[in-house]
């Protein structure tokens, strides 16, 4: 952990595990699309596409 991770939201954390876990709670779709776009650890970027998927989902179903 970086001393700068404290100052930080927790989707922007150094760790990977961190970052992946942040995902999860996202809602901001446009958020998601760029992490899913540029983060530089692939299982966030596939942590970020899985939400979004299951977000459009719950939105068709509502």
């Amino acid at each position: 952990m970086k001393f700068s991770d404290i100052f930080v939201p927790r989707w922007q954390n150094s760790n990977p595990d961190v970052r992946k876990r942040a995902v999860e709670r996202l809602k901001d779709i446009k958020l998601l699309e760029q992490i899913a776009e540029k983060d530089e650890d692939s299982g966030v970027c596939q942590a970020a596409m899985i939400r979004l998927e299951n977000i459009q989902v719950k939105e068709t179903v509502a």
